[in-house]
This record gives structure tokens, C-alpha cells and sequence, in this order.
């Protein structure tokens, strides 16, 4: 082979890995991206299709923040909605879907509530006659007219008796546990609860130890639900319940320490802002403090 063959056979060389590099780079990055598209209509036992709240949870959350205009404008929304209305949880077969079914329904009768009553600022303080957000009977679950209430402190703490749904459900506020970007699942309820329940204990947002005050800071949900972290937990409550959960050392020395009186336990002040989107700077309406809900009839009434 003459030496004019071997110079040009290196440019030959050089031309197909510029080709292939860029054609290879690009794979990789489609990989990652994911797209989100609609499901297939595909429901469980009750008659709900979760696969609808997965892909709108994945559309319209980010970083834990929710796109309230564009869930409105999604005729999904409303179709999930209507299905958590007339579903019939005890046609399932395990505690478990029972469970996510409670959860899923729960954080979107929440977004629901926020979109039908144009919230823009914050869901602590709106009253409607004199009844409070979280009181208000105007969701349907199931067949029944209820309140989110009803729901939390009804159904869902008293029949599952599981604490971690506290870091699950999320009550449009800032201070509140991020909404998670995906449905909950019978088969993996669990496993996401817990997972719910890492990020949680290693953010700094709900747990975080001030060795200059020496007090252990902790979000205001573990003062107001403790009590449903005992039975599991009878010695240390949430403290062991953090320990278990957290990789920072100074985190599990200090709730140890707590648990004796050594460090000072403190809780944050809560933020009611709505985790929105949207620019927290932009003009909102008035709160109403009166009239009805916009997501259809009352079937108790």
C-alpha cells in the first residue's frame, strides 16, 4: 500500500467516528428524555385507571410543584376525577392497591380543589361559608360526598395505619412533602412510600440538626401526626423512624440525643404558599368565602 493510501485512510477513519460520535451522543440523549404520552384506557378492579393520574402526574409535576392551568386544561384530569368518583374500592383484591387507590385519589381531589375554586396564593385560610379547605364535603369519592378530611382522617390513617403516608399525601403547600411524579401502585405502594419517606429524612426542608443551637429541626407534619409513627415505633416515635432514614451522622446522633432530652427538638414554621408553578409574584384573585364546588353533584345530598 503506497503512503498516500495509508494518509488518506486515516481521514476515512476520522470521517466515520465524526459521523457515529454525533449519531451516538444523540441516542443517548433521546434515552434520557422519556417522552410522556397518553395512555392506553386500561382500568383496574374499582374502575379507575391509574395510568391516567401516572402520565398526568408526569406531564404537570416538576421538582415537586404542580402545573394547576395546564392539569385544568387536560380533559384526563377530568376523566380521573370522575372515575375516583364512582369507584369501588372494595372490589380490590389487596390492602395495598386499596391503599394507593386512597393516595392517588387524596392528592388529586386536592389539585381538583384548588383548580375548581381558582386558588392562585395559598389553600390556608379559604373558607366556603365559614368551612375550611380541608372540611369542605364537596368531593366524590367512591359515591359518597366527602371532605378531604374525610378522607385523610377517615379512611385512609384508620384503615391502613401506615405513618408514611404522611410524606404521600399533599396539601398544596409548599411546607408539604414533595407531590410525587408518578401514580402509586397496588404492587409497589410500599416501596414508594419508603422511598417518599428517604427523601423526606434527607432533605433539609423537613429534617436538618443546628449544632449551634443544638436542636434537631423538624417539619411541623411530625408534631401534628407523631402519634401515628408510635405504634410502629414505640420507644423513639419518628425520631427512630428519622434515624433509620437518614445518611447524615449528625442527624442520627442527634435524634438519639433527642430522645433523651440532650437535644432540643424544634419545628419549622410552615409554609401554606401553594407549590405552584407559577410566578408566586403574579397577580391572584380574592378568596371566595362563598358558593359552590365546580366538580359536579353531590350524590348524599
Amino acid at each position: 500500500m503506497s503512503k498516500d493510501s495509508n494518509y488518506y485512510g486515516g481521514y476515512f477513519w476520522v470521517a466515520i467516528v465524526s459521523f457515529i460520535v454525533p449519531l451516538f451522543v444523540a441516542w443517548q440523549a433521546f434515552q434520557n428524555i422519556q417522552p410522556t404520552t397518553k395512555p392506553t384506557p386500561r382500568v383496574d378492579a374499582s374502575g379507575v385507571d391509574h395510568a391516567v393520574w401516572d402520565y398526568l402526574l408526569k406531564s404537570y409535576v416538576s421538582n415537586g410543584l404542580v402545573d394547576y392551568d395546564g392539569m385544568k386544561k387536560d380533559f384526563l384530569f377530568r376523566e380521573y376525577i370522575r372515575e375516583i368518583g364512582q369507584c369501588d374500592p372494595d372490589s380490590l383484591q389487596t390492602e395495598d392497591e386499596k391503599l394507593a387507590l386512597a393516595c392517588n385519589a387524596y392528592n388529586a381531589l386536592v389539585i381538583n380543589g384548588v383548580i375548581s375554586h381558582k386558588i392562585h396564593d395559598s389553600v390556608d385560610g379559604f373558607e366556603v361559608d365559614g368551612v375550611g379547605f380541608f372540611d369542605i364535603k364537596e368531593h366524590i369519592y367512591a359515591g359518597r360526598t366527602i371532605s378531604l378530611n374525610d378522607l385523610e382522617h377517615g379512611t385512609i390513617r384508620p384503615n391502613f395505619k401506615e405513618p408514611r403516608i404522611h410524606v404521600a399525601l399533599v396539601c398544596a403547600a409548599r411546607s408539604c412533602p414533595s407531590i410525587r411524579a408518578e401514580a402509586f401502585t397496588g404492587s409497589r405502594v410500599r416501596d414508594q412510600l419508603q422511598d417518599q419517606s428517604i427523601q423526606f429524612a434527607n432533605n433539609p426542608k423537613y429534617v436538618m440538626y443546628d449544632p449551634a443551637t443544638n436542636e434537631l429541626k423538624l417539619s411541623r407534619i411530625l408534631s401534628w401526626y407523631g402519634d401515628d409513627w408510635k405504634a410502629r415505633y414505640p420507644n423513639g416515635s419518628y425520631l427512630s423512624w428519622i434515624s433509620e432514614l437518614t445518611s447524615d451522622q449528625s442527624i442520627k446522633d442527634a435524634t438519639r440525643k433527642a430522645t433523651s432530652g440532650e437535644v432540643k427538638v424544634v419545628f419549622f414554621d410552615y409554609d401554606w404558599a401553594l407549590n405552584s408553578q407559577a410566578d408566586p409574584s403574579a397577580p391572584v384573585a380574592k378568596k371566595k368565602k362563598s358558593g359552590g364546588f365546580g366538580s359536579g353533584s353531590s350524590p348524599d345530598e
